[in-house]
């Protein structure tokens, strides 16, 4: 674990080699690491890859923000209408991953294995200006931190001044300062996650952070080995970082392993790390539940889980099971270990039933906070200590939480929430139409309730943000709109933009201005979700392939 080491404050090359002296120590338990680099280059990434054997063989997951310079031209295409992400990937194109010598071959092969079974996501950071615009050559993603989390929840947070060049590690004066969830400064590590979660969302108002383009994942690719895995995981690297396998001692055959105790123990430690394998691996929560999904909640699963983080409104009639539907997710992402933070609001009156549906069906005993207390169902594994009394500024500590999302709306809770508690990976916000304005739409509109307020808040705190609610047409239009606002609408789409384009969209004929304002909106949802194919196009609208077209 990370807190039986003895970490220093700040590590410089006095201290030694930084990779052994610290890489490795802090990845070799870890189950999460969250890094942000430099380039999209293969000096950058190998580096990046220093010490994450420990990581992967803990069946841990990474998250990786790289950055990506723009020359002049393509800004000035963007400028023109060209989409971002083709520039971006246009731009990536242009310097193909060429490592440098055998080391960074073999670096680069162990980031292909891992992103080609789950563990590593890969980001593209582009600078840009106030008005999010992008930004040419003059400007460039230089942040180099790191967190690292291991099983027990513990949390190591740094920051450095290490360039991505071999010199940067090996020959320059460079350092890195270093910061634990238990102390002395707890609070530097939380800033830092609440950095990370920021531009992971892409939620910062100076860098557009996007899923690294297909081409450049498929170049990354390239390096997949083709034997049984990665050279970095089988075999000590040239320079003795990766540590050499223990020569197997001259003994006796151990006995038999006892039938009865451990094919079990085999079976559930496979059970253990199967939610974390490509493909399958998906389907193992809902394969374990205690509940047999109907069809439309396999299909709102699969969507919300392949899009991870998931930022959706689930809007089913009452009666359809938005709770198991949530309730598939929750427990997929938790035992593939990419929710580590969750929270789920919901009106005081059904906070018990979300509990017992959680518990009954996915076999996930959270705690609900009922002001004072941690309280969970009662279980012969807790022998008694189903209930924690809990100070009202340390409850957000639990890595998840059941609350009510009438006592989160006050002012003093909301401050604790949006202030002081640290960065979840998913909220998950039930009846979310009551998060709303006053008196919506007339002369009166007293804009956003204490619920909305905090959730909008909230949305730059959590990677995923999943609303709840079976009425989201019973309320005014622009209603709507503060919902799906929350989930990250394109910046052209303003509230009155809202409203004009399904008011422009309901006319039979539409005039030409009306026909450019929809076109505007279109191309901008476009460039931030990716376009939009005819076969969907077919599917929502109901159109025949010719209207389509």
């Amino acid at each position: 674990m990370l807190t039986d080491h003895d970490w220093r404050l700040k590590y410089t090359p006095e201290d030694g080699d930084l990779v052994r002296r610290f890489y490795l120590p802090a990845l070799a338990d870890a189950v999460r690491y969250d890094r942000l680099t430099g380039y999209f280059s293969a000096g950058a990434l190998a580096l990046a890859a220093r010490g994450i054997e420990g990581l992967v063989r803990s069946a841990g997951r990474m998250r990786l923000v790289v950055g990506c310079t723009l020359a002049p031209p393509e800004v000035e295409a963007i400028a023109r209408g060209a989409a971002l992400r083709e520039q971006v990937e246009r731009r990536l194109a242009a310097v193909p991953l060429a490592p440098p010598d055998s080391e960074a071959a073999d670096a680069l092969e162990l980031l292909a294995w891992m992103v080609a079974r789950g563990h590593l996501d890969v980001k593209v950071a582009v600078p840009c200006d106030a008005d999010r615009r992008p930004a040419a050559e003059a400007a460039i993603f230089h942040e180099k931190s790191g967190v690292v989390e291991d099983r027990a929840g513990n949390r190591l947070a740094w920051t450095g001044s290490l360039n991505e060049t071999e010199a940067g590690w090996r020959r320059n004066w460079e350092s890195l300062n270093v910061y634990t969830s238990w102390g002395p400064e707890p609070a530097r590590v939380d800033q830092e996650e609440r950095n990370f979660a920021r531009l992971w969302a892409d939620r910062s108002t100076r860098v557009i952070v996007l899923d690294v383009p297909d081409a450049a994942r498929r170049d990354l690719l390239r390096f997949l080995p083709a034997g049984d895995g990665p050279a970095r995981l089988t075999a000590p690297s040239p320079d003795g970082e990766t540590p050499r396998p223990t020569p197997p001692e001259t003994k006796p055959a151990p006995p038999a392993p006892d039938p009865a105790v451990d094919p079990r123990r085999r079976v559930w430690a496979f059970i253990d790390r199967a939610p974390t394998l490509p493909g399958a691996g998906a389907r193992v929560g809902e394969a374990t539940a205690a509940v047999v999904p109907w069809p439309h909640q396999v299909r709102a699963f699969e969507r919300l889980y392949a899009q991870w983080p998931p930022r959706l409104l689930i809007a089913d009639e009452v009666g359809l099971g938005k709770t198991i539907q949530a309730g598939l997710l929750l427990r997929q992402a938790w035992l593939a270990r990419r929710a580590r933070r969750v929270l789920v609001l919901a009106p005081k009156a059904v906070l018990r039933q979300w509990q017992i549906e959680l518990r009954e069906k996915f076999n996930l005993n959270w705690p609900v906070y009922d002001g004072r207390r941690l309280v969970r169902c009662p279980s012969p594994a807790l022998r008694g200590s189903e209930k924690r009394a809990v100070d009202p500024d340390a409850w957000h500590r639990e890595p998840v939480v059941i609350a009510s999302s009438h006592l989160m709306r006050r002012r003093d809770r909301a401050r604790a929430l949006l202030e002081d508690a640290a960065p979840w990976d998913l909220v998950v916000l039930d009846e979310a139409h009551h998060a709303r304005r006053r008196a919506a739409g007339s002369a009166q509109d007293g804009g956003p309730n204490a619920l909305l307020r905090l959730m909008q808040g909230l949305q730059a705190r959590t990677a995923g943000l999943l609303l709840l609610t079976a009425t989201p047409m019973q309320v005014h239009p622009v209603e709507v709109w503060d919902l799906l606002h929350l989930l990250g609408l394109p910046d052209e789409w303003t509230g009155p933009a809202f409203l004009r384009f399904f008011e422009d969209a309901a006319h039979p004929s539409p005039p030409p201005d009306a026909m450019e304002r929809m076109a505007r909106l279109f191309q901008a949802a476009e460039r931030r979700f990716g376009p939009l194919t005819d076969a969907d196009a077919r599917r929502v609208a109901g159109l025949s392939p010719l209207r389509t077209g």
